[in-house]
């Protein structure tokens, strides 16, 4: 694994400094003058940093199995990234002989080498160990939906070999000889008493472990363990174990303002886009959503839907082909820029650009009846994007998304809300992960 590290970034590495000699090339008609490559080298260290910073950002070294869609989404924003760093680096270590049509010309021959080099590794990868094969443990129907989601994108990452049902729990030793699956996947609903006995007899073979969290195994993931006068316990802290006002608000303010900039234009020109199809309807679109501590707040968005779009129905939640839009708006959600007025929500304080998503106050009470812990979420400021945005998908439904929450409760700081905002970026490119 550490070796396989290694090579991924040697090779991204050589792929992005090769696009850089590649762009020289290009540039100078197949010369390198030595006063441009003098600069190049000058800033050679610091790209290399940025790369890295943005690869790892990006989780792009890691071993965990991930589709060819959300790798190369992923390349593409470290390659536009990168591409705006550079620019902004040449201006601050005054590189002139570093010409701007350089980056550009790199970027593309970048992204082809990424690519080329990364699908290689990917496809290589996947020859090598094929599929991770998996047995389900849980209740019948829980068991199956987690199947159907583990091979909604085909059998290339994920094969399950077989379900061990409720009834059948005392079969696990002969089910694993006779499946020999590589991973066992236990449903949260199992009995705690029998999950760790087979949890027990699993870990005994070598097999790899995987477990589908409760509320309270997410708290207990991050506990501390301690002694009370030779008791062994587990200290469970409180939800939020770093306060998160204060350097989330600046945070958000400072994103808020930056991007406010380049997203006026945008704003307009979809604001008359929609004034165009529709001249005597609203382009706002006033909703109320349920923030941080419970607090109603009205969610301002660009209008995608017909109006009186929930007159008949009362409030329903929307679909990915959803037949309320209209034409403009279909073309809004599909780019995500119906979202560009929540910046005013941020400004307000009414909402983080990182956290749990807000919801409808309807939806709310029903799902607080639904899920244990669901009102948990709400001692976060919700957010634009969230943990359940970047590692689920638009059809996730609610009792993971809750978990992802809660994991981003107990994780919470500057950093990872910037590699969130981040990889949202490489989400947006992904339709059935954007949501």
């Amino acid at each position: 694994m550490r070796w396989t590290k290694v090579g991924k970034v040697l090779g991204d590495l050589a792929c992005i400094h090769a696009g850089y000699l590649v762009a020289f090339l290009i540039r100078f008609g197949g010369r390198l003058p030595a006063e441009n490559w003098q600069a190049y080298l000058k800033a050679a260290p610091w790209l290399t940093i940025i790369a890295l910073l943005l690869l790892q950002a990006y989780d792009l070294f890691s071993g965990r199995r991930r589709r060819w869609a959300e790798i190369f989404s992923s390349l593409v924003c470290v390659v536009g990234l990168l591409l705006l760093a550079g620019l902004s680096l040449s201006y601050l270590l005054q590189t002139y002989a570093f010409p701007r049509s350089t980056f550009f010309l790199a970027a593309a021959a970048q992204l082809v080498f990424l690519a080329a080099w990364r699908r290689l590794a990917w496809a290589w990868s996947l020859y090598v160990q094929g599929p991770l094969t998996l047995l389900v443990v849980g209740p019948l129907e829980e068991a199956t939906e987690r199947t159907r989601q583990l091979e909604a994108h085909g059998s290339a990452l994920f094969r399950v070999v077989g379900i061990l049902g409720e009834g059948s729990y005392g079969e696990l030793p002969e089910t694993l000889e006779r499946l020999n699956p590589k991973g066992i996947i236990f449903c949260s609903s199992i009995p705690r008493e029998k999950r760790n006995r087979m949890m027990a007899e699993a870990m005994g073979r070598g097999i790899s472990v995987f477990l589908i969290p409760g509320v309270d195994d997410i708290f207990l993931a991050f506990s501390s363990a301690e002694q009370l006068n030779g008791i062994p316990v587990f200290r469970i802290s409180s939800f939020q174990e770093v306060p998160v006002g204060g350097w989330k608000r600046l945070l958000d303010i400072a994103l808020a303002l930056l991007l406010l900039v380049p997203a006026l234009p945008v704003l307009l020109l979809a604001a008359l886009a929609i004034k165009l199809e529709s001249p005597r309807d609203p382009v706002f679109y006033l909703q109320e959503r349920v923030g941080q501590g419970g607090k109603i707040f009205r969610l301002v968005k660009l209008r995608t839907m017909v109006p009186d779009a929930e007159k008949d129905t009362g409030p329903v939640l929307a679909s990915t082909d959803d037949p309320r839009l209209t034409r403009v708006g279909r073309i809004l959600r599909a780019t995500r820029l119906d979202e560009l007025p929540q910046l005013w929500n941020v400004l307000k304080g009414d909402m983080s650009f990182v956290g749990p998503r807000p919801e409808r106050p309807f939806f709310v009470e029903k799902l607080e009846k639904e899920i244990p812990g669901y009102g948990l979420r709400h001692s976060l400021p919700v957010g634009i994007t969230g943990l359940a945005q970047v590692e689920g998908s638009y059809s996730t439904p609610p009792e993971d998304k809750l978990r992802y929450d809660l994991m981003y409760g107990k994780t919470a700081s500057p950093l990872v809300d910037l590699r969130i905002i981040l990889r949202t970026l490489s989400v947006l490119m992904l339709r059935d992960k954007a949501s």
